[in-house]
């Protein structure tokens, strides 16, 4: 956690809220990598007899990574990235530890079959783990990049702004010619645009938001890595996250936000912070407590382009905190910038603490902790009767339709039209085998046996009764 910065950006509520009002551009969308989410009405072109639900996470008991090495000293971070290696069929992890023996953060590296259990290999010949010296390292598996050398690349947070590098295996990292390439420095997410393609760096930076100077998240994207777009205000609280605020020096700031992208847009998982103690001079501080104290809380924003972001209804911690006195009773300071979405599961990794953000070291502890969810399961459609959702114009990237969704306790049947509405034949509702079970990965199959179309944009019609939906692809996991 690096102190905030005394320089403060000036900008204004007004600012916040153009940017917040754009209109999004139109984008294709194509289910190929990446399935659709119902987070949001991103990919919806109508529905009814259908209501949103958020999903909170189901979390463990106890951490998953304690520090228990000589070079991760007594704290470790979850600021970092979490990949399935489907060739390994392991989890890897880059994480953060601050130990008191070294000068500055470390990025350090775990693997993990079952994801619960984790190895954490020596490195050197001196028995070390860390693959690289940076605060905040965001990982990004680049599976465009035809530079095998520049397959991983990270962004994180040294001397002078964020800086970047590049690897070929994710272990032996190099720095790129140019750094630092984002002014400022403190905790960064880093993520891919499926649509543009662009790198999207979302970094935390003060704002002077309702008269308070605030942690808030900025945006700066890049086609090369190397040239960044000037950072804009993204994401700030409102005037709701300030609600529960009865004295003069109480507000709401977001500490931090990871973005996941899916066909049709983005949801994010922001930090939101409830300043609930004044800022405390540095005499009354013990070494490694935080000015500032309060709660850290997981929720869920959306958004079609990864600049305008909406929240959603009701604000629900949807990586719910743990009991008072529980290694995540107190704060969840950060998540990974990555989801692992293994067998039926999506795991989303998270920096754990036993106190509130500014509390003493000790009782204040550092740990790794894990949330999952059913596979892609943040929200869903839920019809209670019947019901009904029809997609957007999307491309279909493969030759089945993957469907995620629970009918066992009524029936869903899948349609396909032409994008200007047009029934195709073979693909109509009363032409589809049924789904009544609960299944991440349904292949929807219709009488005629033909494959779905890939050559032109199609609307995706989802009936349901009594049933759950979660999300629409096209490519069978291979894991």
């Amino acid at each position: 956690m690096m102190r905030m910065n005394r320089f403060v950006y000036s900008v204004s509520l007004a600012f916040c809220l153009v940017a917040q009002s754009r209109v999004a551009e139109s984008r294709e969308i194509v289910l190929r990598d990446l399935p659709m989410l119902f987070a949001d009405d991103s990919g919806i072109g109508a529905s009814n007899g259908v209501i949103r639900t958020v999903h909170p996470a189901r979390t463990l008991s106890t951490p998953v990574i304690e520090p228990d090495r000589p070079w991760e000293g007594s704290r470790v971070y979850l600021y970092g990235s979490v990949y399935f290696d489907e060739a390994a069929h392991q989890l890897r992890m880059w994480y953060m530890s601050r130990p008191q023996a070294y000068s500055g953060d470390r990025v350090l590296y775990a693997t993990s079959r079952d994801g619960v259990r984790w190895t954490k290999p020596s490195l050197d010949s001196s028995g070390q783990n860390a693959v690289f010296s940076i605060h905040s390292p965001s990982v990004l598996l680049d599976a465009r990049e035809t530079d095998t050398a520049k397959r991983y690349k990270m962004l994180g947070a040294k001397s002078g702004g964020y800086h970047a590098a590049f690897s070929a295996d994710g272990l032996h990292w190099t720095r790129y010619p140019k750094n630092p390439v984002l002014k400022y420095g403190d905790t960064i997410t880093l993520t891919q645009d499926p649509a543009t393609r662009e790198y999207l760096a979302y970094h935390k930076c003060p704002a002077k938001v309702r008269g308070f100077g605030r942690r808030v998240v900025w945006l700066s994207r890049s086609r090369d890595f190397q040239e960044w777009t000037e950072p804009e205000l993204v994401f700030a609280p409102d005037e709701e996250d300030d609600a529960w605020c009865k004295k003069p020096h109480e507000r709401t700031e977001v500490y931090n936000m990871s973005v996941f992208p899916h066909a049709a847009g983005f949801i994010g998982l922001p930090t939101v912070f409830r300043v609930t103690a004044a800022r405390r001079p540095k005499s009354e501080l013990t070494a490694g407590q935080s000015p500032d104290d309060g709660p850290i809380d997981v929720q869920l924003a959306t958004s079609t382009d990864g600049r305008t972001w909406r929240r959603t209804q009701p604000r629900l911690n949807v990586i719910p905190r743990g009991a008072p006195g529980t290694f995540d009773g107190g704060s969840i300071l950060g998540v990974s910038s990555t989801a692992a979405h293994v067998g039926d599961e999506t795991w989303v990794y998270y920096t754990a603490m036993t106190t509130t953000h500014g509390g003493p070291m000790p009782p204040k502890r550092l740990t790794i902790g894990r949330a999952a969810w059913r596979r892609h399961g943040f929200v869903s459609l839920d019809a209670a009767g019947r019901g009904r959702v029809e997609t957007k114009p999307l491309r279909l990237g493969g030759p089945s339709l993957i469907i995620n969704a629970d009918a066992s306790g009524g029936e869903l049947r899948v349609a396909l039209l032409e994008a200007d509405g047009r029934a195709i034949g073979g693909f109509g509702l009363e032409d589809c085998e049924p789904l009544r079970a609960d299944a991440t990965r349904w292949t929807a199959g219709w009488r005629s046996g033909a494959s779905v179309p890939t050559d032109r944009p199609v609307r995706v019609v989802v009936e349901m009764e009594k049933s759950k939906l979660f999300s629409l692809g096209t490519k069978e996991p291979r894991h």
